[in-house]
């Protein structure tokens, strides 16, 4: 299956879409890429909204747009989730399992834009022994814009097993030196997910299409096909262990 890991198609949620005809636009889109799922993860800050409130109004678009989604020809299945950004405390709030993939106990995090420093090293360490759920980091690849290097990144997985997305357009707009980095993690099996982050047919358009025949020609067929079936397994709730070592 071709899963979209990572959206912002809801209308009216967050930055993306604002409107249902652009979501609309953006589901067609997909669906000209043969992308058969996708997680829709409008983002959810702690700082600014309480967990019931953001699903109470995630609810509300979702409604709409399933009912408006259901006139596209081979429209991806739509699968609720949430980029949640990094708030220490965040892991023990009751209602933070409400806010995982699916079904699943998977939730897709988004890391401050920064370079991390001993002190974030800390704070996340302490949220990752709090947290009964499984991680996935959003946008691996933004945190290296940051003075972050590779390594600086691997360290975060000492504090516990946790997976990777990447976002498409870190293959189709990426600089060489980015690009190069990210087939790198692809072919090392770094990357259990991709996600367009789309958030409009113009701005961040859906670009699942051009990161597929990217991967599939730089890293290979089997590449590719190990990324959709950890993102299967994902949405089916697999243990990380058992995701992590499918080659």
């Amino acid at each position: 299956m071709r899963i979209d890991f990572h959206s912002h198609i809801l209308p009216g949620m967050d930055d993306g879409a604002a409107d249902l005809k652009e979501s609309l636009a953006m589901l067609k889109m997909l669906s000209e890429s043969k992308v058969d799922a996708v997680v829709l993860t409008p983002h959810f800050y702690r700082q600014n909204e309480r967990i019931s409130s953001f699903l109470k109004r995630r609810e509300e678009a979702f409604e709409k747009l399933s009912e408006a989604a259901s006139e596209i020809k081979s429209c991806p299945e739509l699968i609720l989730g949430a980029e949640v950004y990094f708030y220490p405390s965040l892991s023990s709030d009751p209602d933070f399992h409400k806010l995982c993939i699916g079904n699943t106990g998977y939730i897709l995090l988004e890391l401050p834009f920064e370079q991390f420093h001993d002190n974030f090293y800390s704070s996340y360490a302490k949220f990752s022994n709090n947290c009964e759920q499984k991680i996935i980091f959003a946008h691996i690849e933004r945190y290296l814009s940051f003075g972050n290097a590779p390594d600086d990144i691997m360290r975060l997985f000492e504090y516990g097993n946790a997976l990777c997305q990447m976002n498409c357009s870190s293959l189709a707009e990426a600089s060489l030196m980015k690009k190069k980095t990210m087939l790198r993690f692809v072919s090392d099996g770094l990357i259990s997910a991709v996600g367009t982050d789309a958030h409009s047919t113009a701005h961040r358009p859906p670009m699942y299409g051009k990161a597929e025949k990217l991967i599939v020609s730089k890293c290979g067929q089997q590449s590719f096909d190990r990324i959709c079936r950890r993102s299967e397994m994902i949405l089916a709730d697999s243990g990380l262990r058992e995701i992590i070592q499918y080659v």
